[in-house]
């Protein structure tokens, strides 16, 4: 039965819990009544509530139930069906006292009939269901019925209620684990408190079923009741849980009530197994066999079924131990006695043997309602010719040890009856020893008899204490004698054997037939008191470890057969004689060796079937090797199922190897639709196959393997040669595994060019048996086609035709050769306008290991050339076809032998062409896409060919797909994927585009104005676009903190308004009038929808509002050569919206940019109002190539002129006068000045040096809140560069001019910062001035010479800037180095010079130690790009 079965009926059970309609006191004991009896069925239920009572009878043809009455009313045809059940009585309260028949339903059936016999279902209607159910036997009136246990059920309730079956002690004897023991009593699994998930105890149900089976055999009921032979495991006490090997996936679920109504049977009516079956060797022809009454039911038994198998015969001459010591036996053919006994007897003798042959014995009870299981299987030898079992003589008289105590003065009862008597000495205890200590010196010296038993002591192993017992000389007793009490045994053997009543050790002692899994063992009487022996005991172990404990056997006799050992394994053993006094010496140790069971199961392999070497022949791809067994997994097969779907055809003949298996199949339940696989052939398509199917894969796994021992195999080189006019002569070669074949049957059948092969052949009634290998047919037809084939029998079955041989008897033919039979059932499984896909199925007949190959033959209907192609497997698709177009196909199979016939013809059409037509695609969801979310886009297309879609989102191919329904989803949508389209082409006509465009919704992104320049008193007009969907709400605020709104009205003039042609765009404009002083500053554009918020700034500011601090920026100008049509810009402020919009300025931008950074680095505001990298130059005063300062000042102008601004006041300069002084060998002292702007903004100065010529990552760096620092270790006669540049929280400035010194020179050069020359480079740019307005010409000259040099990019400009400024909140929390104490020159001349090195500072990159240094924010590297991950901050 499948293991699922047991928990489904168990599931079954557990559902009459008491919470629900109790059916507990229902009679569920079989019924029995004669033929045209009335049969009463009774039911009780208890709690019914408002739910209806059935009565239904299963029906086994259907595997279905008949519904026969509702409530108290008939509901079949049947008349004779009716239900007996009185109300519950309404009126007193007097009659509701009185017993009535509420809880009763009764079934009554009118004159019985046999075929009213069943299980009848009583059924609530609940939720869950509650039945129970109740078995009906009507007997024929020439068979009596059995006892009507009914009748007698108050007589002995206890012992026929099912209920009452209880099997625990057996569940706990076979270790079944405690929470499982709920399923070990009928009545809880009946009321469902077992208390635990089946599930849980898979693993105990093999104890609990063989247990609930309780011995008994109800596989006669529940073939009565049509279970199949594979599902009858748990009617014979047996349960077979699933594993990953294929034959344990069979299906039995549909069998599970009707298993369930016999064991509640049976457990009532059938007997119990006898108890102890013994077996003994009399003569070498005969045996003995007895065993102990059954347990339960023994009263009813009428006889016992004895039934002796020979399993094998033994070669007689390997007795003599000399030879070799190995198995030597032959097979013989199995031979079953079986012996009836009465009932009342409990021994039989069997006679008329095979000498020294080894039969296998079992007995089972029998009484008028069925028979138990058999008995466990019992092995015994018959004795050798000559043998006979001895005689067993008189043992020798004990001495009379209790006379010698009672001599001495040992009154003492207990004393006499256990130390005084050698067979109780073994029994005494602790108190017997202290009771009887004063009289221990008289006890033991009786016991001894006077002899020294210390011999046998000491090789028995006593301890030397204990010895002193057995010389008898014992003063006293104390309790250091107590530990002998476990040596008791042993002292009374060597008691035993020194009074001379025990016999000595068996005598040659051997062994014979040693096998795989048993070995004989051999040995003869003991020399001394031989004829006393009883039986004798073998102790044996398993060599694998020393400490391996002795099993013991006891009561055996020569020779016995030693079972169950495990092969290829050392073994020892030793035999001692029994007689009635005790166990005398034991024999030698002897050691062999059992057989390799890998070499025994090769050598069966070698003579049996080879599924695999079928395989292997039949060319199975690699991959699919692992499901060529019948002990395939089923993982693997759920794991290959696709793979290898090709090529289950091949695995499938091998599996059933050329044999029938119909039979088998049939016999465990397989459906008919399912048999064809049992032969090897698949009648339908494998996707329907494998659903019908796959639940008997254990079935039909199970009869293949069964049925490679006993079916024949297939006939081989099957060919026919004409041998006259109208006879034919057929030969063939026999199977290679012949499996007791008794005769062949050939098939013969005429034909027709019409006749469909694969449904006529097994229906010929033609047919000539033979017992040789070859036939003659006569009497065929002249000029008539014949079809011949030949099956293999013997008595369990035939093989399968494994070839086909196709004859005309009019043509002049030599020889015909048997080839396999055609493919069949073409099938068109897909097609198009240009294509179609062809399945068939096998040849039928085949031999399982031929390798077939197909050729397919195609051509349209008008054409008369066919095309062939080969190939391996079942299908193909034939391509490149015109459309519209009628094509006719059959297939050949194609093996060594020849091709076959060719299949049925199949005519097939391909589709017109259409061209493809695509639908506008459909987006869900459908009216609110977000971005940043998902949608999915449905494109649907139509046409044949199938078309290929293409999907573009905005003019970009997203997918590409040959299909009729594409679904794509698009994940983290962005607001420019609006725009959808569907493409689809399919060759034909004009491919089609439809397309739609959505609405995204996405939250407001502003992009601001900027920063206007006004004069007071003018209007001015601050704009700020927005993106957004749907539209947002707009605001101005003053104040970004407290959200201050600007007011409409006044001086204010407010308008949002859409822009043109841009649908989700939208246009903010602030209008001012009448700037005053109180209205410069940031204004603030808010947006806001249902999906975000934005926020930008607009600034205003005024011209010449913010004057220089240390001077106006002509002087610059002039110093830079700033060509005079530009000279507008250089005011107190540079003005760029005076000279943005002329063409001739464009060159002097770098310039102008220098002039307004005023020495400080403004790249901190620029990155924040989203300047990029390649214009950041300018915001430091650095100058940018042609091509990027044109796109800086059309983009990117405005916002770096506010930063200029911004920062004019809060930026500090760089500091001047920057110069060294010597202060010891190897430091020199650092010092500067204020920066001339805005020297009061200053909180830290940054120092740079690094010996000139070595890379710049080399270059140290230190802050200092002073105006000086000592440098220090630094190398004598090294020139080093340094530079200083002055920050504040908000920026630093420009690094100052390098200067130059050497450590160790003898004098010191005066030097000068590059901002200590101010008035030198004032008047240097005077005279420029005036040259440029005295001489055009030298003008021209000098600004190309001056355009080439400042259009040099200063590329280490960045190289010694602190970035940190950009971001520094407060500089308090940067941690500076200790400052360094002044020191005075020593005499230490350090030589300096301004005049070199600018350049090479600019192109080095001083590295910041990186234990000082942090990684830039997100932002920052937004910003600043990759490139920008430089810039890093201090740590505080």
């Amino acid at each position: 039965m499948k293991p699922f079965g047991i928990v489904y009926l168990t599931m079954l059970c557990i559902t009459m819990i008491q919470s629900l309609p109790s059916m507990r006191d229902s009679l569920t004991n079989p019924v029995h009544v004669r033929e045209g009896d009335d049969a009463v069925i009774t039911c009780v239920v208890k709690e019914i509530g408002k739910n209806t009572v059935m009565w239904k009878k299963e029906d086994k043809e259907r595997h279905s139930t008949r519904v026969l009455t509702a409530g108290d009313k008939s509901v079949t045809a049947d008349k004779r069906f009716m239900v007996l059940h009185d109300p519950v009585p309404q009126g007193s309260e007097e009659m509701k006292e009185v017993p009535v028949g509420g809880d009763v339903w009764v079934l009554v059936i009118k004159k019985s009939k046999p075929t009213d016999s069943g299980v009848y279902v009583c059924e609530v209607n609940s939720n869950p269901i509650v039945r129970s159910f109740h078995k009906l036997s009507v007997t024929t009136k020439a068979l009596p019925p059995p006892e009507n246990f009914t009748e007698s059920i108050d007589a002995a309730k206890s012992q026929l209620n099912p209920r009452a079956h209880n099997y625990t002690d057996c569940c706990n004897s076979r270790n079944v684990s405690q929470a499982c023991l709920g399923f070990c009593n009928i009545q809880s699994i009946l009321e469902g408190s077992t208390g635990q998930d089946p599930e849980n105890c898979e693993t105990d149900f093999p104890s609990i079923v063989r247990c609930m089976a309780d011995g008994r055999n109800h596989v006669p009921c529940c073939i009565q009741e049509r279970v199949p032979d594979i599902c009858q495991d748990v009617c014979r006490g047996e349960y077979t849980p699933i594993t990953d090997n294929i034959k344990t996936h069979f299906s039995c679920s549909a069998y599970t009530e009707q298993t369930l109504a016999c064991i509640v049977e049976g457990v009532e009516l059938l007997p119990s197994p006898p108890a102890i079956v013994d077996v003994e060797a009399l003569t070498e022809k005969s045996l003995k066999v007895s065993w102990s009454m059954p347990e339960t039911n023994a009263e009813s038994i009428t006889e016992f079924s004895v039934n002796v198998t020979s399993l094998r015969s033994f070669d007689q001459h390997l007795l003599d131990p000399n030879e070799a010591n190995r198995t030597e036996f032959e097979y013989m053919q199995t031979h079953m006695v079986q012996v009836n006994v009465a009932g009342n007897q409990n021994f039989t003798i069997l006679n008329d043997l095979t000498p020294f042959t080894m039969y296998e014995v079992t007995v089972t009870s029998i009484n008028p309602h069925g028979t138990s299981l058999p008995t466990s299987r019992v092995r015994s030898l018959t004795l050798t010719l000559g043998n006979i079992k001895p005689t067993v003589g008189e043992s020798p008289k004990l001495p009379d040890i209790r006379a010698c105590c009672a001599n001495k003065g040992i009154g003492h009862k207990t004393c006499l009856n256990k130390l005084c008597d050698p067979a109780m000495a073994a029994v005494a205890e602790i108190t017997d020893l202290m009771i009887c200590a004063p009289w221990a010196a008289d006890t033991f010296s009786c016991l001894t008899n006077g002899i020294d038993h210390t011999p046998c002591c000491r090789a028995r192993g006593l301890p030397e204490i204990c010895q002193l017992l057995c010389t008898g000389n014992v003063t006293s007793i104390d309790f250091n004698y107590f530990k002998c009490l476990r040596y008791m045994g042993e002292y009374t053997n060597c008691l035993l054997q020194g009074y001379g009543v025990l016999p000595s050790s068996p005598s040659h002692v051997h062994v014979t037939n040693i096998d795989v899994d048993f070995a004989i063992l051999h040995w003869s009487s003991p020399k001394t008191l031989g004829d006393t022996v009883v039986n004798y005991n073998l102790h044996y172990r398993m060599l694998t470890t020393y400490d391996t404990d002795y099993k013991t056997i006891s009561g055996v006799h020569s020779p016995h057969v030693l079972e169950g050992l495990a092969s290829d394994t050392n073994y020892e053993f030793y035999v001692e004689a029994v007689n009635t006094h005790g166990v005398g010496e034991p024999s030698a140790r002897f050691n062999f060796r059992t057989s390799s069971k890998i070499y025994e199961e090769q050598v069966e392999e070698a003579s049996n079937y080879n599924v695999t070497g079928c395989c292997v022949a039949a060319e199975l791809s690699s991959v699919c090797m692992p499901l060529c067994s019948y002990d395939a997994k089923m993982s693997d097969i759920k794991q290959l199922a696709r793979v290898c779907a090709v090529e289950f055809h091949k695995l499938l003949r091998c599996g059933a190897g050329g044999r029938n298996h119909g039979a088998c199949c049939s016999r465990r339940g397989v459906p008919n639709e399912c048999i064809s696989i049992c032969n090897g052939v698949i009648v339908d398509n494998l996707p329907i196959t494998a659903t019908t199917c796959i639940p008997y894969i254990g079935n039909i796994a199970q009869c293949f393997e069964e049925g490679t021992d006993l079916l024949p195999g297939p006939v081989d080189d099957l060919h026919a040669v004409i041998s006259g006019e109208d006879s034919v002569l057929v030969e063939w070669e026999p199977p290679g595994e012949s499996n007791n074949i008794t005769d062949y049957v050939v098939y013969y059948q005429k034909t027709t060019n019409s006749t469909p092969l694969y449904n006529k052949l097994l229906q010929s009634n033609m047919q000539v048996n033979t017992t040789g290998t070859s036939t003659i047919l006569t009497n065929l037809d002249k000029g008539a086609n014949y079809h011949i084939f030949v099956v293999a029998r013997n008595p369990h079955g035939t093989s399968l035709p494994s070839s086909i041989v196709m004859l005309n008897i009019s043509k002049d033919v030599d020889m015909a050769q048997g080839v396999t039979s055609p493919p069949h059932s073409l099938a068109v499984s897909s097609h198009s306008a240009t294509w179609v896909t062809i399945t068939w199925q096998p040849p039928e007949f085949s031999h399982p290991s031929e390798l077939i190959t197909y050729q397919l033959y195609q051509k349209p209907m008008a054409n008369t050339t066919y095309l062939i192609t080969n190939t391996t497997v079942t299908s193909h698709m034939i391509e490149k076809l015109t459309p519209n177009t009628q094509y006719i196909v059959y297939v050949r199979a194609i093996s060594k032998k020849g091709p076959s016939m060719p299949s049925e013809t199949l005519i097939a059409w391909t589709d017109p062409a259409y061209p493809a037509f695509v639908e506008p695609p459909t987006v869900h969801p459908i009216n609110l896409v977000i971005e940043g979310s998902s949608m999915t886009i449905l494109c649907i297309a139509m046409g044949r060919p199938m078309p290929t879609i293409s999907l573009y989102i905005s003019g970009r191919l997203v997918r590409q797909e040959i299909t009729r329904h594409m679904v794509t989803v698009i994940h983290n949508v962005t607001k420019d994927m609006a725009h959808i389209s569907c493409y689809a082409d399919n060759g034909y006509g004009t491919p089609m585009q439809a397309s739609r465009k959505i609405k995204i919704s996405y939250g407001p992104h502003i992009k601001p104005g900027g920063i206007t320049m006004a004069t007071l008193g003018d209007s001015i007009s601050l704009e700020c676009r927005v993106d957004s969907h749907p539209e947002p709400k707009m605001i101005f605020w003053r104040n970004h903190e407290e959200r201050t709104p600007v007011i409409q009205g006044g001086k204010y003039d407010i308008a949002f308004r859409r822009m043109h042609d841009e649908e989700d765009k939208y246009v903010m404009n602030l209008t001012i009038h009448n700037i005053e002083a109180m209205d410069v500053g940031d204004y603030y554009c808010h947006a806001e929808n249902a999906f975000g918020r934005d926020t930008r700034p607009v600034s205003v500011r005024i011209r010449g509002s913010n004057t220089k601090t240390s001077g106006n920026i002509m002087q610059c100008c002039v110093h830079n050569n700033v060509s005079s049509a530009c000279m507008d810009a250089c005011s107190f402020f540079l003005d760029i919206d005076a000279v943005i919009d002329k063409p001739d300025c464009i060159n002097d931008f770098d310039k102008l940019m220098k002039c307004a950074a005023d020495g400080s680095d403004h790249r901190g505001c620029c990155v924040h109002w989203g300047v990029p990298r390649r214009c950041l130059d300018w915001c430091r005063g650095e100058s940018l190539d042609n091509n990027t300062s044109k796109d800086c000042l059309l983009s990117h102008t405005k916002h770096i002129m506010s930063c200029f601004h911004d920062g004019r006041s809060k930026l500090p300069g760089p500091p001047i006068n920057v110069r060294v002084e010597a202060a010891d060998t190897n430091s020199v002292r650092i010092a500067w000045d204020l920066p001339e702007k805005n020297p009061q903004t200053v909180e830290m100065y940054r120092v740079f040096w690094h010996v000139v010529g070595t890379d710049q990552k080399t270059a140290m760096k230190n802050d200092t809140r002073n105006m000086y620092i000592v440098l220090s270790d630094l190398q004598d006669g090294v020139t080093y560069d340094c530079v200083v540049k002055a920050g504040n929280h908000k920026g630093t400035s420009v690094l100052t001019r390098p200067i130059r010194f050497t450590m160790g020179d003898k004098y010191i050069t005066s030097a000068t910062s590059g901002t200590s020359g101010s008035n030198i480079g004032a008047a240097v740019a005077i005279i420029l001035a005036l040259i440029f307005v005295a001489a055009v010409f030298v003008g021209t000259v000098w600004l190309i010479r001056t355009k080439k040099m400042l259009g040099v990019k200063n590329q280490g400009g960045v190289a010694f800037e602190n970035p940190s400024y950009l971001r520094e909140v407060n500089m308090d929390h940067v941690q500076g180095p200790a400052l360094q104490n002044d020191s005075t020159s020593n005499g230490v001349a350090v030589a300096v010079s301004a005049t070199s090195g600018g350049a090479g500072w600019k192109q080095e990159s001083l590295h910041v130690p990186a234990q000082q240094e942090v990684n830039p924010t997100l932002y920052e590297e937004l910003k600043l790009g990759q490139d920008g991950a430089g810039f890093k901050r201090l740590k505080p």
